[in-house]
């Protein structure tokens, strides 16, 4: 995370370094990316970076977590949209964040998907989801109409979305690795959508 000392900078020049590690961060993988390129674009000194982030993975994931807490605002939005069915909202932003992501070569977040692997390996074991979920259940229960589901208990409702969640991340992840394929793979994410929507067993007759 940023020391004060970036905290502290003016709106500006916290911009532009963030500008600068979008761009860089979007045409390369992490362990290709330069922190000399990301400084030489933001115009500041290689001591001035250590002033700012502790290394080059610091500052990823503080990019990274700032675009991730847009991205749950804008499903917020969503669930509001689909009078608070979460797994609606899934789906639009599914479909959403695919036709952004194949439209630009150059997204950071494309990259990110891209590369889950890293992001996987290093922080989400540090902070998983679920935690993140967690930390902020009673916004998000906030927003989510409990009627709509079998299970109005805040845990079932928080287990099933973490579930909807990543089925949504893995099938982002598999159309932008063979977007050949991204018909047959929206056919399998409804599948697994409306197997959640519905249950996997018989109701009694």
């Amino acid at each position: 995370m940023p020391t004060k000392t970036f905290l502290n900078l003016p709106e500006e020049k916290q911009k532009n370094l963030i500008t600068a590690s979008e761009k860089e961060f979007a045409k390369k993988d992490f362990s290709s990316s330069s922190i000399n390129q990301i400084i030489q674009d933001a115009g500041i000194s290689r001591g001035s970076f250590y002033m700012y982030f502790k290394d080059k993975e610091d500052l990823y994931f503080y990019v990274l977590e700032r675009h991730l807490m847009k991205i749950y605002q804008e499903l917020l939005q969503y669930i509001d949209l689909h009078h608070g069915d979460f797994i609606a909202a899934f789906d639009e932003m599914h479909e959403r964040i695919i036709v952004s992501c194949l439209k630009e070569d150059q997204s950071f977040i494309k990259n990110v998907f891209l590369n889950m692997r890293f992001a996987t390996e290093k922080k989400m074991i540090q902070k998983p989801p679920e935690d993140v979920i967690r930390k902020n259940c009673r916004e998000l229960l906030a927003h989510i109409d409990r009627t709509l589901y079998n299970y109005e208990e805040s845990e079932a409702l928080l287990d099933a979305f973490s579930l909807v969640m990543l089925i949504t991340m893995s099938s982002v992840v598999y159309t932008l690795m063979n977007p050949e394929k991204r018909k047959r793979q929206k056919e399998n994410y409804d599948r697994r959508l409306e197997i959640i929507r519905s249950g996997m067993l018989r109701k009694e007759k």
